[in-house]
């Protein structure tokens, strides 16, 4: 097994049919990954694992507040928002894309 953070181990690698899509694509262009606006700053993180966001049942907005997440999960959820904040990451397998840039 290769080193992760190496680009050829990363190109290189074989994908079935229907995991390739997801692997190709990266956080940033998903649109679960949204910007966690805080009261001194601004970060980036995925809502996919709030259930009125993941489900759709709500329309993602660009701009989420903490108090809103807070509200809907809790401080240890935010902390799972906050701990998927990398744009470059490769997508999850509940990529949703939606983010043009």
């Amino acid at each position: 097994m290769g080193n992760k953070n190496n680009v050829l181990w990363e190109k290189h690698r074989l994908y079935l049919p229907d995991m390739r899509s997801r692997a190709i694509h990266r956080c940033r262009h998903c649109k679960f990954f949204v910007a966690i606006r805080g009261k001194t700053e601004t970060r980036q993180g995925c809502v996919v694992k709030i259930k009125a966001y993941g489900n759709l049942e709500k329309p993602v907005p660009p701009v989420v507040t903490v108090m809103d997440i807070i509200k809907r999960v809790g401080l240890e959820g935010l902390d799972e928002c906050l701990k998927h904040g990398d744009p470059d990451a490769q997508s999850c397998g509940k990529f949703a894309p939606g983010r043009k840039e």
